[in-house]
């Protein structure tokens, strides 16, 4: 395992949690991506193989981007957190989610019947769970969840070491990240060992867009627009486009690291038009905090990354992010 574990009481108290209980809801957040994919994956194969009845759960289907990934494990699309999930047998595990309103519903009344685990790296978790493993300087949940099965009695098992480092590899960039440390690469060693292999995972996750999302990443790119003396760049996607190409909304997951290619770059934002408002994906070169954006419109993130939801129409939403992402670059430091 890693050289040196985050915090090895909570290690210790969340395995005792779960090999105590015989159910397990395994939860992904909204518009999953690999890190929530990966570990919740891994968690529920290592559940099932050891004998507990577990349910993978999300608020939408899981993304065909990482069925590779996912085999016999049973998983449903959830509104809320059942309300049979109750009794000492029972624990909820939320994973890579920093508030309980990217997850399923009703996390809060789930934790009056039974315990909730909350596992994640982004450090403005809202700390929801029974138990809080919360590590910010993790580039990704997925080490985390790495060295919580690492320390176990179980192990781990190929299947779970592929679904481990796509949620390393996803969140951190291939290594690129400035969050990308020694231990991510540790981590990366102890998953090889255990059967993940990195050729074979590659082709997995770089071979398999469809035309549709070509389409719909055309649209965006042919709207992209550099402003605040180069330093800032958007694009947006309305609901039409969706309809219009085919595409799925999970279609645009990475899209927006494109735009911090442009020569000067150094803020990002994706606008993608939905039933609740405008989806903001945001992403950002140090000194700018992309937190500190989202967080003006009551979302959250890391400081490189983060997303937000404005409530208002797509145009109105557009003008709004342009005016905070230029205001924001205006002051020349990443706390504003």
């Amino acid at each position: 395992m890693p050289k040196k574990h985050r915090d090895r009481d909570v290690i210790d108290k969340i395995l005792h949690v779960l090999s105590a209980s015989d159910r397990w809801l395994v939860l992904m957040h909204e518009k999953p991506d690999g890190d929530t994919a990966g570990c919740a994956t891994a968690l529920s194969s290592l559940g099932v193989r050891i004998g507990k009845d577990v349910t993978l759960g999300c608020p939408e289907p899981y993304p065909s981007k990482y069925l590779f990934m996912l085999r016999d494990i049973p998983h449903k699309v959830l509104e809320s957190v059942p309300p049979d999930f109750a009794g000492d047998g029972c624990v909820v595990i939320s994973m890579d989610t920093s508030n309980p309103e990217r997850a399923v519903k009703k996390m809060h009344e789930a934790k009056e019947r039974c315990v909730v685990i909350n596992i994640d790296h982004h450090a403005d978790n809202a700390m929801y769970g029974d138990i809080n493993w919360v590590e910010p300087s993790a580039s990704a949940t997925g080490e985390m969840v790495t060295d919580l099965m690492a320390s176990s009695e179980w192990g781990i098992s190929p299947e779970e070491a592929t679904a481990l480092y796509v949620a390393i590899i996803t969140d951190n960039g291939n290594f690129s990240f400035p969050s990308s440390s020694s231990r991510s690469h540790e981590c990366a060693v102890l998953l090889m060992e255990a059967g993940a292999a990195p050729g074979l995972i590659n082709e997995e996750l770089e071979t398999n867009l469809s035309v549709h999302a070509i389409r719909l990443w055309g649209r965006a790119f042919g709207r992209a627009r550099v402003f605040a003396g180069g330093r800032c760049a958007i694009f947006w996607l309305a609901r039409s486009d969706f309809d219009e190409t085919g595409a799925s909304k999970h279609d645009t997951e990475n899209l927006i690291n494109f735009l911090l290619r442009v020569r000067g770059v150094k803020l990002a934002g994706l606008c993608t038009e939905t039933e609740n408002g405008v989806r903001v994906n945001l992403r950002a070169r140090f000194p700018m905090n992309a937190q500190k954006i989202a967080a003006r419109f009551g979302g959250g993130g890391h400081v490189l990354a983060s997303g937000c939801t404005i409530r208002k129409p797509l145009d109105g939403a557009i003008s709004s992010l342009t005016a905070e992402m230029e205001r924001h670059v205006s002051t020349g430091i990443s706390g504003s």
